[in-house]
This record gives structure tokens, sequence and C-alpha cells, in this order.
């Protein structure tokens, strides 16, 4: 029985909180006033009314009781209007579901506190919904763009060895180290995508220790030698250093700035080591943009440095690899100088 009730209640009742609301102001105003009015009629002595009166009486708990019912209405509403305009602007939304660039929900500053942490929450979620969506679109321009090159390029060395045409025994080994190359760059992208999804998702276990800082920057420079050594740069280290680190962590992040140093750089590289700290200086254009600008997983938009283009890739995903490195051990990845004449980045450790 009382299912019922409650079905027979919800059909011919809307289900919201402006109509639970209105109800309970409208209940709160008409029975105090019945019962103070049977009170009167049935439980004091001496209260008789005449037929008169009491039909009077008997057009006036209707009345009472529309009067309940437009006050709670009406309370209802002005109470419950900022949550309506709020539920009203999320249905809005819901047209646009395919356009996020046109999320937006504007703060109204006189609405009651918490009707106003509820749209400040609400705001902040469709801008992360937004980011998402400009990382997702991002991350598959790098996807089409940074692997499309090298493959198309695989494809035709891989045609030519297949073609029946005599090849020099340098020749063909010409075309196999082109290979070697090619598969070594689609590996080099696909290691950092890997890394920027792990370090996103915060699966990153240090284990700090004293760390000798020359000894780790002579070795990234070893390793990336034969790249600076074909790009006709001069890659440099100086001084020397110990901090508390993960080595294999702060190596990682060092690789990363000195591949991005030598892909901009004119002519020099330059490592410069000091207690708890090491510096990346290049003389090439300098940052186009704020490093935290930089420094994302996938840049959404193409960006020019010193006339020349460079399209979306995955330009920023070694220097947000060293930032959340950094930061992890409690350090930080700054920014010394930048400009016309080369930018200086600084590894920082706590």
């Amino acid at each position: 029985m009382r299912r019922r009730l409650l079905e027979f209640w919800r059909r011919r009742f809307p289900h919201s909180l402006r109509t639970q609301v209105a109800l309970v102001i409208a209940s709160l105003s008409f029975v105090p006033n019945l019962v103070f009015i049977l009170s009167v009629q049935w439980i004091l002595p001496g209260t008789e009314l005449s037929p008169e009166g009491s039909l009077l009486l008997l057009l006036w708990i209707p009345l009472l009781a529309v009067l309940s019912a437009l006050a709670g209405y009406a309370l209802s509403s002005m109470l419950l209007r900022p949550l309506t305009l709020l539920a009203r602007e999320l249905a809005h939304l819901e047209t646009l579901i395919n356009q996020p660039d046109r999320w937006t929900l504007l703060l109204r500053p006189g609405d009651p506190q918490e009707a106003l942490i509820l749209r400040q929450a609400f705001a902040h979620l469709l801008r992360q919904i937004q980011s998402d969506q400009r990382r997702r679109e991002a991350f598959t321009a790098t996807l089409v763009h940074d692997l499309k090159t090298p493959l198309i390029a695989f494809g035709h060395l891989l045609s030519a060895l297949k073609q029946e045409l005599p090849l020099s025994p340098q020749e063909r080994l010409a075309l196999l180290n082109r290979m070697l190359e090619e598969n070594q760059r689609n590996l080099a992208l696909v290691q950092k995508m890997v890394e920027a999804y792990r370090l996103e998702r915060g699966e990153i276990a240090l284990h700090p220790r004293p760390c000798d800082l020359g000894s780790l920057a002579r070795r990234v420079a070893e390793r990336m030698g034969s790249l600076a050594r074909e790009r006709e740069i001069d890659l440099q280290v100086e001084g020397e250093g110990w901090g508390a680190a993960d080595e294999d962590e702060l190596e990682r992040a060092l690789l990363n700035l000195v591949d991005n140093a030598l892909r901009y750089a004119r002519h020099a590289v330059v490592l410069t080591v000091s207690p708890r700290q090491i510096q990346v200086r290049d003389d090439g254009p300098g940052l186009p943009a704020p490093l935290e600008d930089l420094a994302q997983p996938y840049i959404a938009q193409p960006i020019h440095i010193a006339g020349q283009h460079y399209p979306t890739g995955s330009g920023g995903l070694g220097l947000y690899i060293a930032k959340r490195i950094l930061q992890a051990h409690g350090g930080d990845l700054r920014l010394v100088e930048t400009g016309s004449q080369g930018t200086t980045l600084a590894l920082v450790l706590p």
C-alpha cells in the first residue's frame, strides 16, 4: 500500500527539490493554522460557532491551504533560484556535448555560499574536461605527425631493398643504417609517451641516495655524443657537484633536456654542474612561450621559433618528463634565462 501511494505521488507531482521544499513550507504554514482553528472550535469550551461561522470556517480552511501552497511555491522559487539557474545551464551544456570549447559556466558572486561552491566546482570540472580534450586531440596529432613521417620513410627503405636492383654492399649497409635510425626515432618517441603516461598517473617510485652529478652529466654527454656530432653541435660538461637523487630517474630527466637542447642549438650545448644542480645551456633561439606552457605532455598548437615553424607534436614531452621527475624529488625544473642568444634550464634538487 505504501509503495502504491509513493508511485501515485511521483506520477502526480514532479519529483524535484523545488516541489519538496514548497511542500515543506506550505505544510509549516497550513498545519499550525489548521490546528489552531480546530482547537478553538472543538477543544476550548464555550467557543461554539453559529451556522454562518461554521460555513465561513469551512471556506477559510481551503483558502488557507491555497494561500499556504502559494507561499510555499514563491518562497521555494526564491530560495532555490541559484540552484535552478545552475541546473538550466548544465542542461544547456548537454546540447553542446560535442563542442567542449564552448562549455562555459559563469560565476555569480551574489549567489549563496553553498550554490557558489557548487558552481565553482562545476566550472573547475568543465575546465579540466576541456584541458583533457585538448590534450587528447594533441596526442592524436602527435601520433599522426611524429609517427607517420618515419613510418613512411621506413616503408620507402623497405621498398628499395625489396626491388631487384643490384646494390653494392655499401649501399645496402647505408639503407639498413637508415632503417635502424628511423626505428630508433620511433622507439624513442614511444618511450617518451610511455614515460609521460607513467608520470601523469603518478607511477614513480624514487630511491634517492648521494649522487655524483658530474659523473652523471658526463655519462649523459657520452650517450648523446653521436647525436651531437651528427648535428655538428659541441656538447661539453663543466663543474662538479653532488646531490641526493634517484640516479636512474635523474639521468632520464637530463637526457630529455639534452635531447631538446640539441634539437634547437645552433653550435653548442653546455652542461654546468654544481652542488644539487645541473644547468643545460644552448645557443638556440630561445623559448617561444613560458616554461609552464611548454612543459606539457602534448602541445596542442603549432609553435614558431625564430621564424621557423614547428608543428604540433611531442616537443613538450621532454620538458614535461624532466619537470615531473624533479618535482617528485622535491626539486623543480627552472628557467634561468632565455632569449635570442639561447636558453638555460636548471635541474634543481632539494
